[in-house]
């Protein structure tokens, strides 16, 4: 057997092994991506339940500052009411009613502020509950889905193995130049880059072959591409 014709049952070899590889990757399915996917939105949910807390956390810290205002400005409005009735000047009322007004927007404002705080934190809580029921819900989910991945893997580890060694191997006989055109083709092509000749047309996108091609097909002793979609084309008994 020439060189080139070795070549190009070697090539032969290679795509069946490589179809064999991508069989096993299909039995998966969209498992990887479905894992890969609950893991981004789990860390998600993980940030943003942080957020939520770190929020609520914030809120309780205003509340309690409002809320001292608010009591210290009560007790300071009650000092400066009971002073009115001692004053004997209007400088001096005019001044203590100054303070109380000061004192009434504190708490009014403070006030205001504590209602806003309660109407934030039932909304953030609300929403904490939610994420964390989502959360759970997403962890009893993603742990199926490992698992599936696991036993499936498990099935078809040993198998995978073996067809890799193969590769390896048949991709080392491969001379570099002819290997890179094949990873080329078959990246274009989802993973088949060489195909027999079915009936006198290419296996692939299956428009019919010139004659003379056919020929060369046939002989099966150099690598010719398909004129219309360009995968390596060879000829098995029909």
């Amino acid at each position: 057997m020439d060189s080139m014709a070795e070549e190009l049952n070697q090539l032969i070899a290679l795509q069946k092994v490589d179809n064999q590889l991508m069989e096993i990757e299909e039995l998966k399915g969209d498992l990887p991506q479905e894992v890969a996917q609950l893991n981004r939105d789990l860390d998600d949910l993980g940030a943003g339940i942080q957020q939520h807390k770190d929020q609520l956390e914030g809120l309780v810290k205003d509340g309690r500052h409002h809320q001292a205002q608010v009591s210290d400005s009560r007790v300071l409005l009650a000092k400066y009411q009971d002073q009115l009735l001692l004053v004997s000047s209007n400088r001096a009322y005019d001044a203590l009613m100054s303070e109380i007004d000061g004192a009434k927007k504190i708490i009014d404002d403070g006030e205001m502020s504590l209602l806003e705080i309660e109407e934030q934190t039932h909304q953030i809580s609300d929403q904490l509950k939610a994420d964390e029921l989502s959360l759970g819900a997403k962890t009893t989910l993603i742990e199926s889905r490992k698992k599936s991945l696991a036993a499936t893997i498990a099935e078809t580890e040993k198998e995978a193995k073996t067809l890799t060694r193969q590769r390896t191997k048949l991709q080392g006989a491969v001379e570099r130049r002819i290997y890179l055109t094949y990873e080329r083709i078959r990246s274009a092509k989802d993973g088949v880059a060489v195909v027999p000749m079915t009936r006198g047309s290419c296996g692939s996108c299956y428009n019919e072959l010139p004659a003379q091609l056919q020929r060369e097909v046939k002989a099966m002793d150099q690598t010719l591409p398909c004129p219309s979609c360009g995968v390596i084309l060879y000829y098995e008994s029909e």
